[in-house]
């Protein structure tokens, strides 16, 4: 699988899941190139509803989001790689459709689903090929 980012990272992540892309792209926006401690810590206050974007919580999509940064973290330990000074890349985009069959209509109804992928990864990384 391509990913957004282009460089020799430390630590990758990534999957598809059952949340609005739309609502997926506002906390990653929010979240991106900040250290990753502290986009950890503001999930958890998002879902705690400490901290709001623009007045809203996002719950369910922060906690699919952190799950997925659980998983770099551990993916990142695995490498033996300290996730304290790095920085995080993560980007959502619209992920595939999949729909749910309904007696009465003829495609069903259309399930969400978005791609995030998140990437460890020191600043002079960033800014080099992001599409």
């Amino acid at each position: 699988m391509k990913y957004a980012i282009n460089s020799k990272e430390k630590a990758r992540a990534s999957g598809t899941l059952s949340i609005s892309s739309i609502n997926a792209a506002k906390v990653c926006k929010e979240l991106n190139r900040k250290k990753f401690s502290d986009a950890k810590k503001f999930l958890e206050s998002l879902i705690d509803e400490k901290r709001s974007i623009r007045g809203k919580y996002f719950t369910k999509t922060s906690k699919e989001i952190l799950k997925l940064l659980n998983q770099l973290e551990s993916n990142a330990k695995a490498q033996n790689i300290e996730t304290t000074q790095l920085n995080l890349f993560i980007s959502a985009h619209k992920g595939s459709t999949m729909y749910r069959s309904k007696r009465d209509r003829r495609h069903g109804i259309q399930l969400k689903s978005a791609h995030i992928q998140a990437v460890l990864s020191d600043k002079d990384g960033f800014g080099k090929k992001v599409r």
